[in-house]
């Protein structure tokens, strides 16, 4: 990044960078598919299916949880 680039962000105050970061965000999420998954994260989410899988006997339904609690 440019280091003119740099030095006008440090001059905004906290609420115009957290609006940069909201809008800088939103172009990210606009489009998902261009943002890869790393594999670490992959592999994690697939351990915890996979835990999900084996543990389904041992769990509640939303229903049973919510006559339980709510």
């Amino acid at each position: 990044m440019e280091k003119t680039l740099i030095n006008e962000l440090s001059k905004l105050n906290k609420n115009e960078k957290l609006l940069l970061v909201e809008a800088l965000w939103d172009s990210i999420a606009s489009d998902p598919e261009e943002v890869e998954v790393p594999d670490h994260h992959k592999s994690i989410l697939e351990q915890r299916l996979k835990t999900l899988e084996e543990d389904k006997k041992n769990g509640s339904s939303w229903k049973e949880v919510r006559q339980k609690y709510l």
